[in-house]
Protein backbone atom coordinates (compact mmCIF):
# COMPACT_ATOMS: atom_id res chain seq x y z
CA UNK A 1 0.00 0.00 0.00
CA UNK A 2 1.32 3.08 -0.81
CA UNK A 3 2.04 6.16 1.80
CA UNK A 4 -0.27 8.33 0.50
CA UNK A 5 -3.42 5.59 0.63
CA UNK A 6 -2.54 4.83 4.05
CA UNK A 7 -2.73 8.56 5.08
CA UNK A 8 -6.16 9.09 3.66
CA UNK A 9 -7.61 6.42 5.23
CA UNK A 10 -5.99 7.80 8.68
CA UNK A 11 -7.77 10.80 7.93
CA UNK A 12 -10.98 9.53 7.26
CA UNK A 13 -10.79 7.43 10.11
CA UNK A 14 -9.74 10.87 12.66
CA UNK A 15 -13.29 12.41 11.31
CA UNK A 16 -15.13 9.44 11.42
CA UNK A 17 -14.45 9.28 15.52
CA UNK A 18 -14.85 13.16 15.70
CA UNK A 19 -18.10 12.63 14.01
CA UNK A 20 -18.80 9.70 16.35
CA UNK A 21 -18.27 11.52 19.63
CA UNK A 22 -19.83 14.70 18.72
CA UNK A 23 -23.00 12.72 17.87
CA UNK A 24 -23.72 11.09 21.49
CA UNK A 25 -22.28 14.64 23.42
CA UNK A 26 -25.49 16.02 21.10
CA UNK A 27 -27.41 13.18 22.24
CA UNK A 28 -26.39 13.49 26.00
CA UNK A 29 -26.74 17.19 26.06
CA UNK A 30 -30.44 16.45 24.48
CA UNK A 31 -31.09 13.88 27.51
CA UNK A 32 -30.19 16.55 29.84
CA UNK A 33 -32.30 19.41 28.61
CA UNK A 34 -35.43 16.81 27.97
CA UNK A 35 -34.74 15.84 31.53
CA UNK A 36 -34.43 19.69 33.07
CA UNK A 37 -37.91 20.47 31.11
CA UNK A 38 -39.28 17.16 32.19
CA UNK A 39 -38.55 17.95 35.80
CA UNK A 40 -39.44 21.80 35.81
CA UNK A 41 -42.58 20.50 34.08
CA UNK A 42 -43.48 18.46 37.09
CA UNK A 43 -42.23 20.51 39.88
CA UNK A 44 -44.30 23.03 38.82
CA UNK A 45 -47.46 22.26 40.14
CA UNK A 46 -45.88 20.93 43.28
CA UNK A 47 -44.52 24.68 43.56
CA UNK A 48 -47.62 25.61 43.08
CA UNK A 49 -49.09 23.51 45.72
CA UNK A 50 -47.24 23.90 48.26
CA UNK A 51 -47.16 28.29 47.87
CA UNK A 52 -51.03 27.85 48.66
CA UNK A 53 -51.03 25.42 51.27
CA UNK A 54 -48.39 27.62 52.84
CA UNK A 55 -50.48 30.93 52.07
CA UNK A 56 -53.29 29.43 53.94
CA UNK A 57 -51.54 28.41 57.22
CA UNK A 58 -49.64 31.48 57.12
CA UNK A 59 -52.49 33.46 56.47
CA UNK A 60 -54.34 32.19 59.65
CA UNK A 61 -51.01 33.17 61.58
CA UNK A 62 -50.99 36.56 60.01
CA UNK A 63 -55.29 37.68 61.02
CA UNK A 64 -54.22 35.71 64.75
CA UNK A 65 -50.99 38.38 64.68
CA UNK A 66 -54.00 41.65 63.17
CA UNK A 67 -55.67 40.89 66.65
CA UNK A 68 -52.71 40.96 68.62
CA UNK A 69 -51.22 44.46 66.86
CA UNK A 70 -55.20 45.79 67.41
CA UNK A 71 -55.35 44.69 70.92
CA UNK A 72 -51.64 46.48 71.69
CA UNK A 73 -52.53 49.71 69.50
CA UNK A 74 -55.80 49.80 72.54
CA UNK A 75 -53.24 49.15 75.25
CA UNK A 76 -50.74 52.33 73.89
CA UNK A 77 -53.98 54.62 74.03
CA UNK A 78 -55.48 53.55 77.59
CA UNK A 79 -52.86 51.75 79.85
CA UNK A 80 -52.98 55.36 82.06
CA UNK A 81 -56.58 54.08 82.86
CA UNK A 82 -55.67 50.61 83.97
CA UNK A 83 -54.89 49.56 87.25
CA UNK A 84 -51.59 47.75 87.53
CA UNK A 85 -52.71 43.63 87.78
CA UNK A 86 -54.86 44.40 84.35
CA UNK A 87 -51.99 46.30 82.41
CA UNK A 88 -49.75 43.35 83.39
CA UNK A 89 -52.15 41.10 82.56
CA UNK A 90 -52.82 42.42 79.30
CA UNK A 91 -48.73 43.12 78.70
CA UNK A 92 -48.31 38.85 79.62
CA UNK A 93 -51.21 38.12 77.17
CA UNK A 94 -50.20 39.72 74.21
CA UNK A 95 -46.33 38.87 74.67
CA UNK A 96 -47.71 35.34 75.35
CA UNK A 97 -49.71 35.56 71.66
CA UNK A 98 -46.89 36.96 70.00
CA UNK A 99 -44.57 34.17 70.92
CA UNK A 100 -46.77 31.73 69.83
CA UNK A 101 -47.37 33.33 66.20
CA UNK A 102 -43.96 33.55 66.05
CA UNK A 103 -43.43 29.34 66.61
CA UNK A 104 -46.22 28.85 64.52
CA UNK A 105 -44.55 31.30 61.77
CA UNK A 106 -41.18 29.59 62.15
CA UNK A 107 -42.84 25.61 62.13
CA UNK A 108 -44.22 27.00 58.16
CA UNK A 109 -40.36 27.74 57.12
CA UNK A 110 -39.58 23.85 57.21
CA UNK A 111 -39.88 23.04 54.21
CA UNK A 112 -38.35 26.22 52.64
CA UNK A 113 -40.82 27.34 49.32
CA UNK A 114 -39.05 28.67 46.31
CA UNK A 115 -37.71 31.73 47.08
CA UNK A 116 -37.34 31.42 50.74
CA UNK A 117 -40.61 33.65 51.44
CA UNK A 118 -41.02 31.33 54.58
CA UNK A 119 -38.00 32.06 56.11
CA UNK A 120 -38.42 36.02 55.31
CA UNK A 121 -42.44 35.12 56.93
CA UNK A 122 -41.12 33.75 60.01
CA UNK A 123 -38.31 36.58 60.53
CA UNK A 124 -41.52 38.80 60.25
CA UNK A 125 -43.24 37.42 63.25
CA UNK A 126 -39.91 36.88 65.00
CA UNK A 127 -39.46 40.65 64.70
CA UNK A 128 -42.93 41.09 66.29
CA UNK A 129 -42.33 39.04 69.02
CA UNK A 130 -39.31 40.59 69.99
CA UNK A 131 -41.16 44.25 70.06
CA UNK A 132 -43.71 43.02 72.44
CA UNK A 133 -41.27 41.32 74.65
CA UNK A 134 -39.41 45.41 74.65
CA UNK A 135 -42.76 47.04 74.98
CA UNK A 136 -43.37 44.73 78.16
CA UNK A 137 -40.04 45.23 79.59
CA UNK A 138 -40.06 49.24 79.42
CA UNK A 139 -43.30 49.54 80.85
CA UNK A 140 -42.40 46.94 83.68
CA UNK A 141 -39.23 48.76 83.95
CA UNK A 142 -41.34 52.03 84.21
CA UNK A 143 -43.76 51.26 86.91
CA UNK A 144 -41.79 48.38 88.66
CA UNK A 145 -43.95 45.62 87.88
CA UNK A 146 -43.16 42.67 86.27
CA UNK A 147 -44.80 39.32 84.59
CA UNK A 148 -47.63 37.34 86.39
CA UNK A 149 -47.46 34.21 87.75
CA UNK A 150 -48.63 32.02 85.19
CA UNK A 151 -51.44 29.62 85.84
CA UNK A 152 -51.10 26.42 86.95
CA UNK A 153 -47.63 27.10 87.41
CA UNK A 154 -45.93 25.75 90.67
CA UNK A 155 -46.77 27.81 93.27
CA UNK A 156 -44.80 30.20 94.89
CA UNK A 157 -46.08 31.00 98.43
CA UNK A 158 -46.75 34.72 97.08
CA UNK A 159 -43.07 35.31 97.03
CA UNK A 160 -42.10 38.35 94.48
CA UNK A 161 -40.51 37.64 91.50
CA UNK A 162 -37.44 39.71 90.98
CA UNK A 163 -38.34 43.25 89.62
CA UNK A 164 -37.13 44.26 85.78
CA UNK A 165 -34.45 46.81 85.89
CA UNK A 166 -36.19 50.02 86.98
CA UNK A 167 -36.54 52.97 83.50
CA UNK A 168 -36.41 56.12 83.81
CA UNK A 169 -38.92 57.94 81.86
CA UNK A 170 -36.30 59.01 79.37
CA UNK A 171 -35.45 55.25 78.84
CA UNK A 172 -38.78 54.14 78.94
CA UNK A 173 -39.74 56.45 75.82
CA UNK A 174 -36.57 55.69 73.77
CA UNK A 175 -37.39 51.58 74.04
CA UNK A 176 -40.87 52.18 73.19
CA UNK A 177 -40.19 54.87 70.32
CA UNK A 178 -37.73 51.56 69.08
CA UNK A 179 -40.39 49.54 69.39
CA UNK A 180 -42.04 51.41 67.02
CA UNK A 181 -39.36 51.36 64.80
CA UNK A 182 -39.13 47.87 64.98
CA UNK A 183 -42.66 47.10 64.22
CA UNK A 184 -42.81 49.39 60.97
CA UNK A 185 -40.05 47.20 59.51
CA UNK A 186 -41.57 43.80 59.87
CA UNK A 187 -44.36 45.65 58.43
CA UNK A 188 -42.19 46.34 55.19
CA UNK A 189 -40.67 42.88 55.75
CA UNK A 190 -44.22 41.30 55.58
CA UNK A 191 -45.45 43.45 52.55
CA UNK A 192 -42.39 42.83 50.51
CA UNK A 193 -43.07 38.70 51.25
CA UNK A 194 -46.91 38.96 50.13
CA UNK A 195 -45.39 40.30 46.74
CA UNK A 196 -42.84 37.71 46.30
CA UNK A 197 -45.36 34.86 47.60
CA UNK A 198 -47.41 36.53 44.53
CA UNK A 199 -45.23 36.06 41.92
CA UNK A 200 -44.07 32.58 42.63
CA UNK A 201 -45.89 30.14 40.95
CA UNK A 202 -49.36 29.48 42.22
CA UNK A 203 -49.80 32.93 43.01
CA UNK A 204 -51.02 32.85 46.38
CA UNK A 205 -51.80 35.40 48.47
CA UNK A 206 -52.08 36.36 51.71
CA UNK A 207 -53.82 38.79 53.49
CA UNK A 208 -52.67 42.22 54.88
CA UNK A 209 -50.92 42.22 58.30
CA UNK A 210 -50.15 45.56 59.57
CA UNK A 211 -49.05 46.61 62.84
CA UNK A 212 -48.43 50.47 62.82
CA UNK A 213 -51.64 52.06 61.60
CA UNK A 214 -50.94 55.23 62.82
CA UNK A 215 -46.65 56.34 62.95
CA UNK A 216 -47.34 59.26 64.82
CA UNK A 217 -48.81 57.00 67.72
CA UNK A 218 -44.77 55.63 68.21
CA UNK A 219 -42.94 58.72 67.34
CA UNK A 220 -41.07 60.09 70.58
CA UNK A 221 -43.19 62.97 71.01
CA UNK A 222 -46.29 60.70 71.00
CA UNK A 223 -44.42 58.59 73.64
CA UNK A 224 -43.34 61.01 75.33
CA UNK A 225 -46.77 62.01 76.46
CA UNK A 226 -47.92 58.88 76.87
CA UNK A 227 -45.07 57.94 79.59
CA UNK A 228 -45.79 60.82 81.23
CA UNK A 229 -49.32 59.92 81.77
CA UNK A 230 -48.52 56.13 82.72
CA UNK A 231 -45.93 57.96 85.30
CA UNK A 232 -49.05 60.00 87.00
CA UNK A 233 -51.59 57.73 86.69
CA UNK A 234 -53.73 57.31 89.95
CA UNK A 235 -54.77 54.05 89.44
CA UNK A 236 -51.28 53.18 88.58
CA UNK A 237 -50.06 54.72 91.49
CA UNK A 238 -47.59 52.49 94.06
CA UNK A 239 -49.81 51.33 97.63
CA UNK A 240 -47.85 49.82 100.04
CA UNK A 241 -50.44 47.87 102.51
CA UNK A 242 -48.95 44.90 104.15
CA UNK A 243 -51.20 43.34 106.76
CA UNK A 244 -51.20 40.10 109.41
CA UNK A 245 -53.87 37.91 107.85
CA UNK A 246 -53.44 34.69 110.13
CA UNK A 247 -51.64 35.08 113.69
CA UNK A 248 -51.69 31.51 115.14
CA UNK A 249 -50.33 30.05 118.46
CA UNK A 250 -49.30 26.64 119.57
CA UNK A 251 -50.34 25.79 122.31
CA UNK A 252 -54.09 27.16 121.23
CA UNK A 253 -55.61 28.81 123.70
CA UNK A 254 -58.23 26.99 126.12
CA UNK A 255 -61.78 27.75 126.27
CA UNK A 256 -62.65 29.82 128.90
CA UNK A 257 -64.43 28.49 132.25
CA UNK A 258 -67.14 30.51 132.07
CA UNK A 259 -67.91 30.29 128.23
CA UNK A 260 -66.93 34.11 127.89
CA UNK A 261 -63.23 34.91 126.81
CA UNK A 262 -61.30 37.61 127.76
CA UNK A 263 -60.37 40.15 125.21
CA UNK A 264 -56.53 40.03 124.29
CA UNK A 265 -55.71 37.23 126.91
CA UNK A 266 -55.54 33.80 126.33
CA UNK A 267 -55.00 31.03 128.23
CA UNK A 268 -52.45 28.18 127.50
CA UNK A 269 -52.28 24.48 128.58
CA UNK A 270 -48.88 24.15 130.38
CA UNK A 271 -46.36 24.12 128.31
CA UNK A 272 -42.14 25.16 128.03
CA UNK A 273 -42.48 26.69 124.51
CA UNK A 274 -45.07 28.54 122.52
CA UNK A 275 -44.52 28.19 118.85
CA UNK A 276 -46.19 31.91 116.85
CA UNK A 277 -47.44 30.92 112.92
CA UNK A 278 -47.92 34.29 110.85
CA UNK A 279 -49.40 34.44 107.55
CA UNK A 280 -48.41 37.89 105.77
CA UNK A 281 -50.38 39.45 103.10
CA UNK A 282 -49.53 42.18 100.82
CA UNK A 283 -52.60 44.26 99.49
CA UNK A 284 -50.87 46.91 98.04
CA UNK A 285 -49.91 47.28 94.72
CA UNK A 286 -46.38 46.52 94.51
CA UNK A 287 -43.73 43.69 95.70
CA UNK A 288 -42.74 44.08 99.40
CA UNK A 289 -38.84 42.04 99.15
CA UNK A 290 -38.10 43.04 101.94
CA UNK A 291 -41.36 42.56 104.68
CA UNK A 292 -40.44 41.94 108.03
CA UNK A 293 -42.15 40.83 111.17
CA UNK A 294 -41.13 41.53 114.48
CA UNK A 295 -42.25 39.28 117.23
CA UNK A 296 -41.56 40.50 121.23
CA UNK A 297 -42.53 38.50 124.45
CA UNK A 298 -42.34 39.94 127.69
CA UNK A 299 -42.50 38.02 131.29
CA UNK A 300 -45.15 39.55 133.65
CA UNK A 301 -44.93 41.45 135.76
CA UNK A 302 -40.94 41.53 134.44
CA UNK A 303 -38.31 39.82 132.82
CA UNK A 304 -35.88 39.91 130.23
CA UNK A 305 -37.37 41.27 127.27
CA UNK A 306 -37.39 38.08 123.90
CA UNK A 307 -37.27 38.93 120.18
CA UNK A 308 -37.13 36.98 117.03
CA UNK A 309 -37.59 38.89 113.32
CA UNK A 310 -38.66 36.98 110.58
CA UNK A 311 -38.00 38.54 107.22
CA UNK A 312 -39.96 37.58 104.18
CA UNK A 313 -40.62 38.79 100.11
CA UNK A 314 -44.53 39.17 99.38
CA UNK A 315 -46.18 39.64 95.75
CA UNK A 316 -48.48 42.39 95.35
CA UNK A 317 -51.51 40.66 96.03
CA UNK A 318 -50.13 37.57 97.52
CA UNK A 319 -49.66 36.19 101.02
CA UNK A 320 -46.74 34.17 102.89
CA UNK A 321 -46.24 32.13 105.87
CA UNK A 322 -43.61 33.19 107.76
CA UNK A 323 -41.42 30.54 109.62
CA UNK A 324 -42.35 30.02 112.55
CA UNK A 325 -41.35 31.79 116.40
CA UNK A 326 -40.45 29.75 119.01
CA UNK A 327 -39.80 31.20 122.31
CA UNK A 328 -39.35 29.15 126.11
CA UNK A 329 -42.10 29.58 128.46
CA UNK A 330 -42.71 28.94 132.37
CA UNK A 331 -45.92 27.09 133.35
CA UNK A 332 -47.31 29.46 135.70
CA UNK A 333 -46.11 32.59 133.83
CA UNK A 334 -47.79 35.38 131.77
CA UNK A 335 -45.96 36.90 129.04
CA UNK A 336 -47.06 40.05 126.93
CA UNK A 337 -46.99 39.29 123.12
CA UNK A 338 -46.49 41.25 120.75
CA UNK A 339 -46.62 41.31 116.83
CA UNK A 340 -45.70 44.07 114.52
CA UNK A 341 -45.08 44.12 110.51
CA UNK A 342 -42.27 47.05 109.73
CA UNK A 343 -44.34 48.88 108.15
CA UNK A 344 -43.02 50.35 104.34
CA UNK A 345 -42.08 53.60 103.60
CA UNK A 346 -45.32 55.01 102.09
CA UNK A 347 -47.70 53.02 104.08
CA UNK A 348 -50.60 55.03 105.61
CA UNK A 349 -53.19 52.26 106.50
CA UNK A 350 -51.86 50.81 109.93
CA UNK A 351 -55.20 48.47 110.66
CA UNK A 352 -54.03 45.04 110.83
CA UNK A 353 -50.60 45.54 111.33
CA UNK A 354 -50.08 44.76 114.79
CA UNK A 355 -51.72 42.40 117.77
CA UNK A 356 -51.02 42.35 121.05
CA UNK A 357 -51.82 38.91 123.31
CA UNK A 358 -51.49 38.28 126.89
CA UNK A 359 -50.62 34.90 126.85
CA UNK A 360 -51.32 33.04 130.42
CA UNK A 361 -49.34 30.30 131.19
CA UNK A 362 -50.94 27.17 132.88
CA UNK A 363 -49.27 25.67 135.56
CA UNK A 364 -48.88 22.23 135.92
CA UNK A 365 -51.07 19.92 138.46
Amino acid sequence: MSPLKSHRRARRRSWSGKVVVLVVLGLIVALLVGGVTQIGRQSGPYDAHTNRSFAAQGGVVAKDSNLTASSVRRLMRDMQNLDRQTLQAELDAFTAQSAGQASRAEFLSTPAAAGAVQDQFAAVFADRAQAVRELQAAIDGLLGMHPLQVAGAPPSNGSATATPTLLSSTQATNRIAAVGGLLAQSDRSYAGVRRSLARLPGHARLPASKWITSAGLWQVGAVTTQVDLLATSTSLAVTHRLALRVVEITPPALPSPTGVATPGTSVLSPTTEVELHVVLSNLGSVDEPHASVRFTLVPQPSGATATLTRRAAVAAGGSVSLAPASFSVKPGVSYQLTVAIKVPAGQTDVIGTALGELLQIAPTK
